[in-house]
């Protein structure tokens, strides 16, 4: 602190003057003056701005320059919350991206993979289904390389860990091998209130519901298979990573590493970007040339219209609940939202999670 407010009164506490004495910026200039420069450089548009084009008009007009004899490396996207089922982009549903890779798979012009991971996790069940994929590929002698970006943690190392090779950042977030399981009750609110539940149960599966909870039998019941999935997802790692089972403790149990100290226990094989998993590819695939295929779940007509038009219009629209709620109140609904948002993503069909709950930006 004494250094800093040494160099900020050397700046006379001009903070922008200071980050450039200090290097972390080239020049201060005002946003007329950027502009100015911007049309010395590149000319005027007539406006009182530089001649540009928008990235959508750019991307409409430029076609990819493809090699229609080279071999394809695909890529599959896995990003956000992974979910059972068929689900929207945006998330990673089980069945959708499982689809992509099989699809990858049975494409006699695509001789490897590439995943680019970036979810914090979610279904179990769904990441078991995406894997199982993964490694089908791999049988049929098509090369994996899984990408991380900022997050490929608990459910997102699921999916993961049975690649060929594993390329993380830095600063990645990764690991979290753990599992828990969520079961949403509501008799404590509904009592808070007044409302209670009550009857005769005649078996002793009885007694079990929304508004009554779990009974003693239920709660061991779901904590045996909780048990089951955690010690699975350890063994998993355990095979795939060649790590011995006894170091798992020390790895596991919920840990959060960075992708570097991921790669120093063995859960990482090398830092990289997503063009290092590219080259790493097309090295175990030995390709010299080749192109990029990303595999996407097609848009339907109407999507691809919607999209289309939200490209050129770009229109947002939204009501803010929060504009009509007292100040006092607004952390709270916001904290609301954000816990139901959470919950709708948990559809897990035995209600067993991979979820790194550290990770999720909120």
């Amino acid at each position: 602190m004494d250094e800093f407010l040494a160099q900020l009164e050397g700046a006379n506490g001009d903070v922008a003057q200071l980050s450039k004495n200090l290097g972390l910026v080239d020049q201060l200039a005002t946003r007329q003056e950027i502009r100015n420069e911007l049309i010395e450089q590149f000319g005027s548009d007539g406006d009182d701005s530089y001649q540009a084009v928008s990235y959508y008009d750019y991307r409409m007009n430029v076609q990819p320059n493809i090699d229609v004899t080279a071999d394809d490396i695909a890529v599959v996207i896995a990003s956000g919350t992974i979910m059972d089922g068929t689900q929207p982009r945006g998330t990673v549903g089980g069945d959708t991206t499982a689809a992509l890779l099989r699809q990858a798979r049975n494409d006699d012009k695509v001789k490897a993979v590439v995943v680019r991971v970036d979810s914090p996790g979610g279904s179990a069940f769904a990441s078991e289904v995406i894997r199982n994929e993964i490694v089908a590929l791999r049988e049929a002698g098509k090369p994996v390389v899984i990408s991380m970006s900022s997050l490929a943690a608990s459910g997102g190392y699921w999916i993961s860990m049975s690649a060929n090779k594993i390329v993380a950042q830095p600063t990645t977030l990764t690991g979290s091998i753990g599992i828990f399981s969520v079961i949403t009750t509501f008799e404590k609110g509904l009592n808070n209130i007044g409302v209670y539940t009550d009857g005769i149960g005649t078996s002793p599966f009885s007694g079990v519901g929304i508004a009554t909870g779990l009974t003693e039998g239920a709660s061991q019941a779901f904590q045996m298979g909780i048990e089951h999935g955690y010690n699975r997802f350890v063994n998993l790692v355990a095979d795939s990573r060649g790590i011995a089972l006894s170091e798992m403790n020390s790895i596991a149990e919920g840990r959060v590493w960075t992708g570097q100290d991921a790669m120093k226990v063995g859960l990482v094989d090398q830092m990289g970007d997503f063009d290092d998993a590219v080259n790493i590819a097309a090295e175990l695939a030995k390709l010299e040339s080749y192109n990029l295929y990303w595999v996407e779940e097609p848009l339907s007509p109407a999507q691809q219209f919607f999209q289309e038009m939200m490209n050129q219009v770009k229109v947002h629209v939204g009501i803010d609940i929060n504009t009509y709620l007292p100040t006092a109140l607004q952390p709270i609904s916001k904290q609301m939202v954000q816990d139901l948002s959470l919950l709708e993503t948990f559809n897990d069909p035995k209600g067993h999670y991979a979820f790194c709950l550290n990770c999720e930006v909120q």
